[in-house]
């Protein structure tokens, strides 16, 4: 009875998934994005944030978006706080002697560029660049 149960429950749960994901895999493996170009570069801001954890240490950091060739310029202008508060929320995760590594700079630009970039939902910005890091 096992024997007969099982292969037909196997086909009806790959007959369901077939047909829930709307047919043809060869249809869904086509890729439908849209190859996102990038437009002008805009300074931000720098700012410079004590570190956590560390008596007496801070870093300056200074960073800039790249737009979408399509975005308008002044979408940034006017999210500048928002972008500032990203900026101390990413900077409370990291050492002074992280920030001076390769790896810890990488990181950096990694999640400051993941946290701004969530701010434009209309993707207007595709990323944040380091301008400039100094850790004292």
């Amino acid at each position: 009875l096992v024997m007969i149960v099982v292969p037909i429950v196997v086909v009806i749960a790959g007959a369901a998934g077939f047909f829930l994901r709307g047919g043809d895999t060869a249809e869904a493996a086509v890729p439908t994005t849209i190859p996102v170009v990038e437009g002008d570069v805009i300074e931000v801001d720098t700012m410079t944030v004590n570190l956590v954890g560390e008596e007496g240490r801070y870093a300056r950091v200074g960073f800039a978006v790249v737009l979408d060739e399509t975005a308008e310029s002044g979408a940034v202008g006017v999210k500048v706080p928002l972008m500032r508060d990203a900026t101390l929320t990413v900077m409370t995760g990291f050492g002074a002697t992280e920030l001076q590594t390769a790896e810890g700079m990488e990181r950096l630009r990694q999640e400051l560029s993941d946290a701004i970039v969530a701010i434009f939902p209309d993707g207007e910005v595709i990323r944040a660049v380091l301008t400039e890091l100094i850790v004292q």
